[in-house]
């Protein structure tokens, strides 16, 4: 079968995303449970216990000096008190791979093209962009051997494979520079197509990795056959990939795009609405800062237990420490679903977890508290959302 039809709803891929469902269905069995009820402040979950013998409030865990905690099922209880013994450190964020797809079509031919590419390049070079890995891929194609711009053979091998910067920025860099915006026509579906079969190959490759693309145009489609130059049509390919395995598509729209076009693909790709630049160009860097710091945005790695201990997922408690010292205990929620508007933290896939995620009233406080830190810590059952 095909690769072909991995998008299309009837592929081994399809299958696998279909899979993905029945195992997040299976997380409300394997959420922990336990834990003792805290009172939210600020969007986390406060701890007791950890600075020395202080009291606590009624349900928490009494202190007990360092990182010990009393738990008995999640309740405190006379005679049945047991103590645990924690042990973790920071949690890191995972690794983000980006995969850039630019539209090199004539209408960007001038302020669009100098603008996008500058700040690439900009961001291919920051400092702050050290770690991550990036590709490259142009579209559309001159003179394609078949004669079929939209092809999506002709885009699924980048034209600067992914490497981490800043080892990767000379090759980007001098790729941009051989480039030139006169393509003839904008064969969205094709490009976009071709580039998320390679940014999902990559996530297969790299399970651990946050691996997303970041497609900017300046145009409407054309020169696909059939439904293929309409926008629901090519939604559906990022909707696809985030199904099969969360690539996400992030989308900049420079002058000239339909904003609420490029709004539509963004939307199914699970980054909400389009990157808008299109009054000013110069705008693009800071958006590519933007998406750097969204798309890496509170999801960390799991760490392996020290000891070479099992990983028990009922004994996992996240705990962020703010810049001015004070530590408080988030609580565990069963899934993204779970999270509401409270504060919380998951497993990526509860079978198998390979990142701890953040829910979004969490994910809030963290990042604009850049003094602090995020630590992971085993042996305690969690707070519970």
């Amino acid at each position: 079968m095909g690769r072909s039809l991995a998008f299309g709803g009837q592929s081994p891929k399809t299958l696998c995303a279909l899979a993905a469902l029945c195992v997040s269905s299976l997380g409300l069995a394997c959420s922990a449970s336990g834990g003792h009820e805290g009172q939210a402040t600020n969007g986390v979950e406060e701890t007791s216990g950890t600075g020395g013998g202080g009291g606590a409030d009624p349900g928490s865990a009494a202190g007990t000096g360092g990182d010990m905690f009393d738990f008995d099922g999640g309740m405190m209880g006379g005679g049945g008190e047991e103590a645990c013994a924690q042990t973790g450190g920071k949690a890191e964020p995972v690794e983000l791979d980006l995969v850039i797809l630019l539209d090199r079509s004539g209408s960007m031919y001038g302020q669009n093209w100098n603008g996008a590419t500058a700040a690439i390049k900009q961001f291919v070079e920051d400092p702050a962009s050290a770690g991550i890995n990036v590709g490259i891929l142009y579209f559309p194609v001159d003179t394609p051997p078949d004669g079929l711009v939209c092809n999506y053979h002709h885009y699924d091998d980048l034209s600067v494979p992914v490497g981490t910067l800043p080892g990767n920025a000379p090759a980007l860099v001098q790729s941009i520079n051989s480039e030139s915006p006169n393509g003839g026509s904008t064969p969205m579906y094709g490009a976009l197509e071709g580039a998320l079969f390679n940014a999902t190959a990559y996530k297969d490759a790299h399970p651990n990795h946050k691996v997303i693309l970041v497609f900017a145009s300046d145009g409407d489609p054309n020169s696909c056959p059939g439904n293929q130059n309409d926008i629901p049509s090519i939604a559906s390919l990022a909707k696809a990939a985030l199904d099969y395995n969360g690539v996400e598509t992030y989308v900049v729209a420079i002058n000239g795009a339909s904003v609420l076009n490029l709004d539509q693909i963004a939307a199914a790709g699970g980054t909400m609405k389009s990157y808008d630049v299109t009054a000013n160009v110069s705008q693009f860097a800071q958006k590519m800062t933007e998406i750097r710091s969204k798309a890496v945005a509170c999801e960390y790695v799991v760490p392996e237990p020290s000891g070479g201990t099992p990983l028990e997922l009922d004994k996992a408690t996240v705990k962020h420490t703010n810049g001015g010292g004070i530590e408080k205990e988030i609580p565990q929620a069963t899934s993204a679903a779970d999270c509401g508007v409270g504060p919380g933290w998951y497993y990526d896939d509860p079978k198998n977890p390979q990142k701890i995620m953040l829910c979004p009233a969490s994910c809030q406080i963290v990042q604009a508290d850049s003094d602090g830190k995020l630590d992971i810590f085993f042996g305690c059952k969690p707070d519970i959302h």
